[in-house]
């Protein structure tokens, strides 16, 4: 896994892990999101405190349901894993390990628009939709 497909992972885990909508799965990968962070060294490398290889600060307190702090941790997450080929190895760890249990959740956010065009002849039901995954049933 790449560290792109595990920051995408990020927001899944934090979206299956709040509100109503919160699964055991989401709550177990975003407490295991948040170990991580605290455990993170706050230096990249092993060497000494250079101010010049200071990693950016990760706060293991996100709140899964502000997306303003799912986005910042997000952002410093991949400044790390750029910065420390070692850290970002172990977040993609993190996200082979928890990806499988996540749901499907897109965070993107698209419009769609469906058109009948005029003079459109349509016998029958029309159905316009973005995504549907499951049965359609016209009873």
């Amino acid at each position: 896994m790449d560290v792109g497909s595990a920051l995408a992972l990020v927001t899944t885990a934090a979206s299956a892990a709040a509100g109503g909508a919160a699964t055991a799965a989401g709550e177990s990968a975003w407490r295991s999101l948040m170990d991580f962070v605290r455990r993170a060294p706050t230096r990249a490398g092993d060497g000494p405190e250079d101010p010049a290889t200071a990693g950016p600060a990760l706060d293991p307190a996100v709140d899964p349901g502000d997306e303003a702090q799912v986005r910042v941790l997000t952002g410093r997450l991949a400044e790390r894993a750029d910065a420390d080929e070692e850290f970002a190895a172990r977040l993609c760890r993190w996200a082979e390990q928890y990806g499988p249990t996540l749901p499907l959740v897109h965070t993107e956010r698209s419009e769609v628009h469906n058109t009948v065009a005029d003079g459109a002849r349509i016998q029958g039901h029309v159905i316009q939709a973005q995504d549907i995954h499951g049965n359609i049933n016209l009873g």
